[in-house]
């Protein structure tokens, strides 16, 4: 009676219309993360009406998106596909990739910053005695960056991906993609993510067409992805930067929006027109 009650969910789920599984997917994750998050939400002293504090949001997504190779697992043995249809496999070339996308995105940062700092938008700051040890925290958050990317790469362009291509064209896979990846950015905090969702929207669909670029495979996009949020929590923990606030935050962007303004959105330009112009390497 078990068999035949499990096999008629997986029959459901299979024959459902791709956002029937995502939204299927997404509860199915939730129920999971939901006994985790509950002692979690205690330990870290969070209270639903108290705003968010980095320290906290980091522990509630290391939290969840610990979860999610089980999910991945489950979800390849339910519709019985191979991983490579998820945009993963497990060669030299993938990891070269990835280490592509890192550079491609801290390039890419470094030099709308450096125009900025140039023109006097940003101001740098040395260190003092409170800026955190730099080769003490470097590692953690170079780790940190390749574990939140992978993850919301192997959601976002990889399951998600796999979903909507069943139902939809190439070109409304990636619309709907990138609107679900900057729509779920609202639940960790809707202030400071609302001015972002339009840079949100054209950043999931440059990680898109990284993995069209890329074979396919999400290996790009992880490194692209990874490479941003690197730099960004870096400047971020080390405190480097101040903005002048002669210049409009619309220019130049904030500390908790950085693609809330042109600034951010020109990292997007400058990285779309550095992968049209990459080798036929792949």
């Amino acid at each position: 009676m078990v068999n035949i009650a499990g096999d008629s969910v997986i029959a459901f789920f299979n024959n459902s219309h791709s956002m029937i599984k995502i939204i299927l997917f997404l509860i199915i994750w939730a129920v999971i993360w939901f006994p985790i998050a509950i002692p979690l939400a205690r330990l870290v002293k969070w209270q639903i009406a108290a705003p968010i504090s980095n320290t906290q949001k980091l522990t509630f997504i290391i939290s969840l998106y610990s979860l999610l190779p089980i999910l991945t697992w489950a979800l390849l043995k339910v519709e019985d596909i191979p991983i490579a249809k998820i945009g993963l496999i497990f060669q030299g070339s993938f990891f070269k990739s990835i280490l592509l996308g890192y550079g491609l995105g801290i390039l890419s940062i470094l030099l709308v910053d450096g125009v900025q700092l140039l023109a006097g938008w940003l101001k740098f700051q040395l260190p003092d005695d409170n800026t955190p040890n730099l080769w003490a925290n470097l590692p953690l958050l170079l780790f940190i960056s390749l574990f939140i990317s992978s993850i919301e790469e192997l959601v976002f362009r990889g399951i998600f991906v796999h979903f909507l291509e069943v139902d939809f064209s190439w070109l409304w896979t990636a619309i709907i993609s990138s609107a679900i990846f900057a729509l779920l950015h609202l639940i960790w905090e809707q202030k400071n993510t609302l001015p972002q969702l339009p840079g949100l929207f054209l950043m999931g669909l440059v990680l898109f067409y990284a993995r069209i670029l890329n074979n396919y495979t999400i290996a790009l996009s992880i490194g692209l992805h990874g490479g941003w949020v690197f730099i960004l929590a870096s400047v971020d923990t080390f405190n480097l930067y101040t903005y002048n606030p002669e210049v409009k935050s619309w220019l130049i962007g904030k500390k908790d929006q950085p693609l809330g303004s042109v600034a951010g959105l020109m990292v997007l330009l400058i990285t779309t027109l550095l992968l049209i112009n990459l080798p036929a390497i792949f």
